[in-house]
């Protein structure tokens, strides 16, 4: 099974209550990765339409911004919808060379804050797999946003069961995928179908995370989190925000005429 939990759960999170992300660590859609990052130039960057339900559509970019023989870098930056307030969210995950895909490192930075090293292990144990032969669906066409594309179509599972299809191709770096559906029931803040769909491709990503993180707390980063929401969505004003000025005192009543 196939995880990219840590951008997912942190989505979530914002969108809904930051409880969630203390509470289902490591769950969310599977995320393919479909190519040999060891064959993918640096700065190869793949931007999708993200919808989530009927909660506001984002835009998500995954880059491989470094890499070398011991590890390979990408950068997933979410920015739109439910992360507009905050300007956008970047996670990034140092993972093993090649197809490996064993998380080393990652890192999470939400809007101007500083980034946060987050624990590895929220991610699942390998949150990149290369598409399982066994859930091969066949040859598809497909047609996107970003153009047409002749992809393989895969069918899997969550790991609470639900129904997964994804479309990749080895000519749309850095992770191959073109398209993702998930048949989402149960988390009850998302009501429908969560999509992924390719809109453009490019060569030129940079390396958005360049401060040295700092350690993980779980209290700042609920805070941040619930600031990012905004008001309305659980998470109220955004940390050191000034308050909004009181209401003005209504007017006094006329005074009675005079007999």
């Amino acid at each position: 099974m196939v995880r990219f939990g840590v951008a997912f759960g942190l989505i979530l999170s914002v969108g809904s209550s930051a409880v969630a992300f203390a509470q289902q660590p490591g769950q969310g859609p599977p995320m393919p990765m479909a190519m040999d990052l060891a064959k993918v130039p640096v700065g190869s960057w793949a931007e999708y339409n993200m919808v989530m339900g009927q909660l506001p559509a984002m835009k998500m970019r995954i880059a491989l911004v470094n890499k070398s023989a011991e590890a390979n870098v990408t950068e997933t930056t979410l920015e739109g919808g439910m992360m507009a307030s905050a300007g956008k969210m970047v996670v990034q995950m140092t993972v093993g060379p090649g197809v490996d895909g064993t998380v080393k490192k990652v890192v999470m930075q939400l809007g101007a804050t500083d980034p946060m090293e987050m624990p590895a292990e929220l991610s699942g144990s390998k949150p990149f797999t290369k598409p399982s032969a066994k859930g091969l669906v066949g040859p598809e066409t497909v047609k996107v946003a970003g153009g047409s594309y002749k992809t393989k179509h895969y069918r899997d599972k969550t790991p609470q069961g639900e129904k997964v299809d994804y479309w990749v191709s080895d000519t749309v770096p850095p992770f191959g995928l073109v398209k993702l559906e998930v048949d989402q029931k149960n988390n009850p803040q998302i009501q429908g179908k969560m999509k992924l769909e390719l809109t453009g491709l490019g060569k030129d990503a940079k390396q958005v995370i360049t401060k040295p993180a700092k350690p993980f707390d779980q209290a700042a980063l609920m805070q941040q989190m619930m600031g990012a929401a905004g008001p309305g969505a659980g998470g109220g004003a955004k940390p050191g925000a000034k308050p909004a000025p009181p209401a003005p005192a209504p007017a006094p009543p006329p005074a009675a005429p005079k007999k």
